[in-house]
């Protein structure tokens, strides 16, 4: 699967998001090589079954608007770090089976026997000449029966929230919310930074926070949920907090009884280059 997204502060260059096979980054003349590749590793009450390549994932929309966002807007408060790689540590499963798109924000239909709570991946450096790997693991356990087909990647534990709903006003870059119940940020407190307000509007629309009070968000823009286009702000509707998903992967069901556990190991390549 090869996934263009286009990152504003890389130029009018193309970042070639995917895999060409399992393991080997897709490669794209005049611009840097990325691939994403997901393992898993089936565990039954505690005894290894076996390790799948689940292939390429999928970087979001959301995900390439929050890294691209890093170099030109977001604040860096002091002593907590709000990179979106760094943040984007946190392992979800679900049992969604939509194939994955970069326009999603969330998983599909989220796990309820474990895969719904955040587990946070240990994350490593694979070092190698001209070829750069960020790596996280983490490893879900399960207390129920369930039919494992999708994991997401998030910037955050808390997958929903929401503070103060709903919206009383926007702008093409702010929204309002009902009262002062948002944590602001600044030069100390990440606040809503690296999370995204979705708005229950006729046509849903999200916005992701470079910066907020504690009742207005200040936003790239409003986009829509369906097509990642421009839309229209909301007026007096609620609104979701969501994390960024970073990248979702779909894939043939893992099925899963009480004791059994997932690791989850996935690897963003950087190749030099071009």
């Amino acid at each position: 699967m090869r996934n263009f997204i286009s990152i504003p502060w890389l130029g009018n260059r193309r970042i070639l998001m995917g895999m060409a096979g399992a393991n080997d980054a897709a490669r794209h003349l005049a611009g840097l090589d990325w691939g994403t590749n997901l393992r898993a590793t089936l565990f039954h009450r505690g005894k290894y079954q076996g390790e799948m390549d689940l292939g390429s994932g999928l970087v979001t929309n959301v995900g390439a608007l929050a890294i691209a966002n890093e170099a030109v807007t977001l604040a860096s408060p002091s002593g907590a770090r709000i990179n979106t790689l760094f943040l984007a540590n946190q392992h979800f499963s679900g049992k969604g089976t939509t194939a994955a798109a970069a326009t999603d924000i969330k998983l599909e239909t989220i796990s309820t026997v474990g895969g719904e709570t955040a587990v946070a991946g240990t994350q490593s450096l694979v070092s190698a000449a001209n070829s750069q790997k960020y790596r996280t693991v983490a490893t879900i356990s399960y207390t129920g029966t369930e039919a494992v087909t999708e994991w997401g990647l998030h910037t955050s534990a808390t997958r929903t929230a929401t503070t103060g709903s709903p919206f009383t006003s926007s702008t093409a870059t702010t929204g309002t919310t009902t009262g002062t119940a948002l944590t602001a940020s600044s030069s100390t407190v990440q606040g809503f930074q690296q999370h995204i307000f979705e708005a229950a509007t006729a046509t849903p629309v999200y916005g992701f926070v470079i910066s907020n009070t504690t009742s207005v968000i200040t936003i790239p823009a409003w986009y829509k949920v369906s097509d990642g286009t421009v839309g229209t702000g909301p007026t007096t509707e609620a609104y979701t907090i969501r994390p960024v998903l970073w990248d979702r992967k779909v894939f043939s069901a893992i099925n899963v009884v009480n004791g059994d556990s997932i690791q989850f190991t996935y690897t963003l390549t950087i190749s030099s280059g071009g």
